[in-house]
């Protein structure tokens, strides 16, 4: 069988998305021998492993992925004989071909759920693409089921047409020695016990709720000695300009640090010297991020909405409402409190739920889905 891939999201570096299709890449290159696959993208095609002889990779130059996707992808189909078609992010080329399968990954439906969550560009993209590619796919790839029961609330789909396969974290790297993380924290001017935050700043991530709790917790420390940091580790997404003018008029703004974009030693390091790990999303398809801090045994706040609960389970906590900035700073004071014993409770619970993903049952999932 002839398998095609979107490849677009295999590039230098990866978001959520680029995360999920390298770790499946990956595992059917490792494991299966026996289909042809080809990689298909307007952009060069970036892994860090060797493609088998059954890999075989198609580039084609053009500045917009969605469009040249949507108008091209009919035409290399049929050039390269495939039997089955796997649109990785939300979009399938337009038309189809009889006898070529459709298998389509929805992540997330966010621009459909939360007005002005998205950009412009990704905003259209979902609205005039999507609908319309979940309606001619054979199968549909949900990564959580909140995600599936968005596919069926907002487009109708029937739900036998989708499928549930859960992603998984990244597994953590050998321990990196004191030294280093002290670097680390002296590079960032990190002089105190710090809670962290680690992805893009954008309004999705509920950012300034965020930055509005730390400073409501920092007031109720009343002068006290320890010093403590809010770590917001991340690049610049769109609509950042807000984030940037609340941390600006904090009282606590010399306490409140931007990373910018980091390499994995620097969040490794970042993720050991925490003492929280803070992510309440207004919306996630799934949640990668959570089950990286569980990598470290750290307590976990985030927010009871979308597909996070169905990823913290019983493991972390949960603000009563994502925008509870008074909530959220009851709940750095908590973390900031916590004995050994509990620290050590909230590890175990953190490796416990944490093992029940695996990059592995998700791969092994999706061909069974590919090959059906």
């Amino acid at each position: 069988m002839k398998i095609g891939i979107d490849a677009r999201p295999l590039k230098k570096q990866r978001a959520g998305i680029g995360t999920y299709v390298y770790n499946i890449v990956k595992y059917l290159n490792d494991n299966d021998p026996g289909n042809e696959y080809y990689l298909f993208s307007n952009k060069e095609i970036i892994v860090d492993f060797e493609l088998k002889d059954n890999w075989h990779t198609v580039v084609e130059n053009f500045p917009v992925g969605t469009l040249w996707l949507s108008y091209r992808g009919r035409a290399l189909i049929k050039q390269y004989g495939i039997d089955v078609f796997w649109g990785t992010q939300h979009v399938l080329p337009w038309g189809k071909h009889e006898n070529v399968r459709y298998v389509l990954t929805i992540c997330d439906l966010a621009q459909f759920r939360i007005k002005n969550i998205g950009s412009r560009y990704n905003t259209i993209i979902q609205k005039f693409f999507v609908k319309g590619s979940c309606k001619k796919a054979d199968r549909i790839l949900a990564i959580s089921e909140a995600t599936k029961y968005d596919i069926i609330d907002i487009f109708g789909i029937e739900s036998a047409r989708i499928a549930c396969t859960y992603l998984a974290g990244t597994d953590r790297p050998e321990q990196a020695d004191d030294k280093e993380i002290e670097e680390v924290k002296d590079k960032f001017k990190i002089v105190g016990r710090y809670f962290l935050y680690v992805s893009t700043i954008e309004p999705r991530k509920n950012v300034e709720t965020i930055i509005k709790a730390f400073d409501i917790f920092m007031e109720a420390q009343n002068g006290a000695e320890e010093r403590y940091y809010m770590v917001l580790a991340g690049g610049l997404g769109w609509k950042y300009e807000s984030v940037l003018r609340l941390i600006e008029s904090s009282e606590y703004k010399d306490n409140i640090i931007m990373t910018g974009f980091i390499s994995q030693k620097e969040k490794q390091c970042l993720f050991e010297g925490a003492e929280a790990f803070v992510y309440p999303s207004l919306y996630e398809g799934f949640g990668i991020p959570l089950l990286e801090a569980m990598n470290y045994g750290l307590p976990i706040i985030t927010a009871n909405v979308s597909s996070l609960p169905e990823v913290g389970q019983d493991a972390v906590m949960y603000v009563k409402e994502p925008k509870d900035a008074d909530d959220m700073a009851a709940l750095l004071k908590k973390c900031a409190g916590l004995s050994d014993a509990e620290k050590e409770t909230i590890a175990y619970n953190d490796k416990k739920q944490r093992d029940k993903f695996s990059w592995e049952k998700c791969a092994s999932e999706t061909l069974g889905y590919l090959t059906e």
